[in-house]
């Protein structure tokens, strides 16, 4: 049998049963309500907006950004360093569909962003059908060429002609807009690797594999794995000076889990940055609304993340009771939490919120006390 069907095959029964598991789980209706916000948001900001919004700088740094942070699925396992390695030189067709399966993904992504982008676009700019044709195909083609450049261990090879084509949308060409794009496959078609790089495309599965299980573990409890953590020793200095020194022994590995992890300290920051994008969008009295939902969508997923953190912290290792684990991270979780909506608060009026402040800081609090109090 095909490895690649066979693989593909069980990525999507695990697609579809956790699948089950999110149409199930309430945080999805949140998501569906937070949709429907933004896109009403959206489209009051494009009723407002300028003719002489520079849409096409937009979509230049748009460009810039799709090469960036894909995670490519290479369906690659532990096991293959032992029973796949006597046949890397034999199984063309299996790198063959990992690579189209990758395209599909990159194409996806950039037609989703695009779906945003090009009403902006087309509000500010005088272009016709084949031009909005050729502005999408640029995007698959760098979504794309970024995805297969991270796949085949070549760096910085598709950010050049990125660049280039955001030039050309610049100069008001965007009919040419492709032609930069195409340049990095030939590049990727030279140097593709002819036997699967093992323990590379082993990683990229685990990081990917690790990004689609903390998704998911937002809605439905996933068994416990493996994660990466940054060093970030400027911020552990400075907690180190302050905070951690005082901490006990819970305290301070939570705080630096917390610190260093990809789904804490990161996840604030992400859903924060969304907010203010969401507040300059909106500008009217609803704006204060915006920090209770942004809050809330933090606390959703900080709070689950205990259950998880209980088994695999090293918190777990030392002899100290689960309820001393439980204070510990609730401790950090509404810092964060708080600090989160104090900053939203202050910004929701820099972007002319009123009363409406006031009602966003009380309701992001009751939202914060409802979440904490479900940490048991």
């Amino acid at each position: 049998m095909n490895v690649f069907k066979q693989r593909f095959g069980v990525w999507m029964e695990d697609v579809v049963k956790y699948s089950r598991y999110v149409a199930n789980g309430g945080l999805l209706f949140t998501l569906y309500f937070t949709l429907i916000y933004g896109a009403f948001v959206y489209n009051q900001f494009l009723t407002d907006l300028d003719p002489v919004f520079p849409s096409e700088w937009i979509v230049a740094l748009i460009w810039l950004l799709l090469p960036l942070g894909h995670r490519p699925r290479t369906l690659i396992q532990e096991a293959d360093q032992v029973f796949l390695l006597p046949r890397l030189g034999e199984i063309q067709a299996f790198m063959t569909g990992v690579r189209a399966f990758n395209v599909v993904f990159a194409t996806v992504r950039a037609l989703l962003v695009m779906l945003v982008v090009l009403p902006l676009l087309v509000r500010t700019q005088t272009l016709t059908s084949v031009e909005v044709g050729a502005i999408l195909a640029t995007s698959v083609l760098i979504s794309a060429a970024g995805r297969l450049a991270k796949l085949e261990g070549i760096k910085y090879v598709v950010l050049p002609s990125a660049l280039a084509s955001g030039f050309l949308m610049l100069f008001g060409v965007p009919l040419l807009t492709s032609v930069p794009a195409l340049v990095p496959f030939v590049l990727l078609h030279v140097r593709r690797n002819r036997r699967i790089p093992l323990l590379d495309w082993l990683t990229l599965e685990e990081k990917s594999k690790a990004q689609f299980n903390r998704v998911v573990s937002w809605f439905v409890d996933v068994p416990a794995m493996r994660e990466d953590v940054r060093e970030r020793s400027f911020i552990v200095s400075l907690l180190e000076r302050s905070v951690l020194k005082r901490a006990d022994a819970a305290r301070y590995v939570y705080g630096l889990r917390v610190m260093r992890s990809n789904d804490s300290l990161d996840l604030v920051l992400r859903l924060s940055a969304v907010a203010l994008v969401v507040m300059w969008l909106s500008g009217g009295w609803y704006v204060g609304l915006v920090v209770p939902l942004f809050v809330g969508l933090t606390a959703l997923q900080l709070v689950p993340l205990f259950k998880r953190l209980d088994t695999v912290s090293m918190a777990s290792w030392l002899p100290i009771t689960r309820t001393e684990r439980l204070v510990a991270y609730k401790w950090w979780a509404t810092r964060l939490l708080f600090a989160q909506l104090l900053a939203l608060g202050v910004a929701s009026l820099l972007f002319g919120a009123t009363w409406d402040a006031l009602v966003g800081l009380g309701l992001a609090y009751l939202v914060v006390r409802y979440y904490l109090s479900r940490l048991t």
